[in-house]
């Protein structure tokens, strides 16, 4: 090869990598900015996450591993709703997925995690991760619920149950 041909492939490659490059940098770059209120949410209410994801520039998710604890924050409008989860009366975790089949199609229509806690109340929590009318695709939602309901399940203390005698 001449040096004008090499020439030429270098300065074509250039023209799609630089902008692919640029492109990467901003979207990381906006993703940090969204997700700084999350972190800072986080902060205020004395939690020192270790492990979180953020998605969607309006949901975040993260655990205080000294205290137990899981910090979910969703961002509704311009109102942040935050919940925090002692996972010590935590007795069970699962993922729930609301789908509808349409014409043959899974249509699903919500991803969210269902916690419930002893007591004699038996109270539970939903934690949404997607929902049909703030998202119209999922992108991995499913694969997070899924991993944090993992992360969840190692963390639940076992309270022993009573035993009959």
């Amino acid at each position: 090869m001449d040096t004008s041909t090499i020439l030429m492939v270098i300065v074509t490659l250039a023209l799609f990598v630089v902008p692919a490059i640029y492109i990467q940098r901003r979207q990381k770059s906006k993703l940090n900015i969204a997700k700084q209120p999350f972190i800072e949410a986080a902060n205020r209410q004395g939690l020192q996450l270790g492990e979180h994801d953020f998605w969607n520039e309006k949901y975040g998710i993260g655990l205080d591993e000294a205290n137990n604890r899981l910090y979910f924050w969703h961002k509704e409008d311009n109102d942040p709703q935050e919940t925090i989860l002692d996972l010590g009366s935590v007795k069970q975790s699962v993922v729930e997925n609301a789908h509808r089949d349409v014409n043959g199609n899974r249509i699903i229509d919500a991803v969210g995690l269902r916690i419930a806690f002893y007591g004699a109340k038996a109270t539970s929590v939903y934690l949404p991760f997607y929902v049909t009318k703030d998202i119209m695709m999922l992108k991995g939602e499913l694969q997070l619920a899924e991993k944090w309901n993992a992360i969840i399940q190692k963390r639940i203390v076992q309270t022993p149950q009573a035993v009959k005698v």
